[in-house]
Parts: structure tokens; sequence; C-alpha cells
């Protein structure tokens, strides 16, 4: 019995070991892969070779941008709520990103997305962000209503006749969240599921602050 426990611990222990190194794995050699590239642009502008170092700064700024996509993701949590999130889908072209997740909840969904300039926190939307900040404030349509989510602008959008609505929050760091439901019945829904996610500690890592 007493050899029995402790093989069962120890394969416990190791299954355990190797699941945490496989977790860790894909930053960690993110991580390895930077040294590597910065060691090599050292190495060419040491020779005075900066056409290579050049090139190689353009793979580091590929790593980079993998962790923090990584990153970010951490902000899409597993559950929203009572709405469990499926994969993290990822896009981006023309400079900017795309990352959104699907929350589901008995026959019900709500798709949230992050959408902002790779590489620099989202400062290239920063005049997008803005408009939509003044449209908020004084362009309102029927079937839209200005509100505050955690201390930022945002927009609510429900048309009258249609079951869809959708929640743009205008980060300060000029990326735009946004929840949308394509089968909402209740529009509040949306502001609730807002309120949920950690917009703070995003904006705070968009800002460089974190």
């Amino acid at each position: 019995m007493t050899t029995y426990s402790f093989r069962s611990h120890f394969y416990s222990t190791c299954a355990f070991t190797v699941l945490a190194a496989a977790l860790t794995l894909p930053t960690s050699s993110l991580a390895e892969e930077l040294d590597a590239i910065f060691s090599r642009v050292n190495g060419f502008v040491a020779e005075k070779n900066y056409s290579k170092a050049i090139e190689e700064l353009g793979w580091a700024r590929k790593e980079l941008e993998k962790l923090n996509s990584q990153r970010l993701q951490t902000f899409f949590p597993e559950q929203l709520g009572d709405y469990k999130g499926g994969k993290i889908e990822m896009s981006g072209a023309m400079g900017f990103t795309n990352i959104e997740r699907t929350y589901s909840n008995a026959g019900s969904s709500v798709t949230v997305s992050l959408t902002g300039q790779s590489g620099s926190g989202g400062a290239g939307l920063g005049n997008l962000a803005a408009l939509g900040k003044m449209a908020a404030m004084f362009g309102q349509q029927a079937g839209q209503d200005t509100l505050r989510i955690n201390g930022r602008t945002a927009m609510l959008n429900k048309m009258e006749g249609s079951s869809s609505a959708d929640l743009t929050i205008f980060l300060d760091a000029g990326s735009v969240l946004k929840l949308e439901d394509q089968n909402n019945k209740d529009a509040s829904t949306l502001r609730a599921l807002a309120e949920k996610l950690d917009i703070d500690g995003l904006e705070k890592y968009l800002k460089g602050n974190a």
C-alpha cells in the first residue's frame, strides 16, 4: 500500500510538472528567441552590418507582438458572468489587430472584441476613439444611448424592431472595446457583462503602465 501510494504521488507530481512546463513553454520560448535575436543584433552592430541588424529587429518586433497578443488575451476571461467563453480569435491588417471571443449562455451569445494598432497599445486609433466619443455625446440617433462604463464613454445601439444590439466602449488609450449580441432581448445585459471585464487593467496595460 505504501509503495502504491508513493508511485501514485510520484506519477501525479511528474504529470503536474510536465503540464506546468507545457503551459509556460510558449512565453518562455518566445523570450528565449528574443534573447537570441538581440544577441545577433549586437553582433551585427559590432560588425557595422546595420542592414542585417535592422532586419533582425524586424523579427524581434514580430516576437514582441506575439507576446503582446498573449498578454491581451488574458483580459478575455474564460467566464463572463453566466456566459462561457469560446475560442479566442485574432486577425490583423494594415497594422491593426482585432482580438475577439464569443461568450455563450443558454442559446444566447455575446461577442467581445478589442481593436487597436499592433504593437503600440492602440494609439493609432486615438483619433477614431476621440471621434467616437464626440459622436456618442453629440450625435445620438434613435435607438442609441450614451452611458459610462467604468468611467469611459460608451454608446449602446439597440435599433427598434431589431433583435441585435451592440455596446462600444472608447478607451482612453485609443483602442475600442465592443460587445455585440445578435439575439438580444435586453440591451442592459451588454452593460452588465461589460462591467465584469477588467477594463481598468486593460487600460493600464495599453497605456504602458503594467
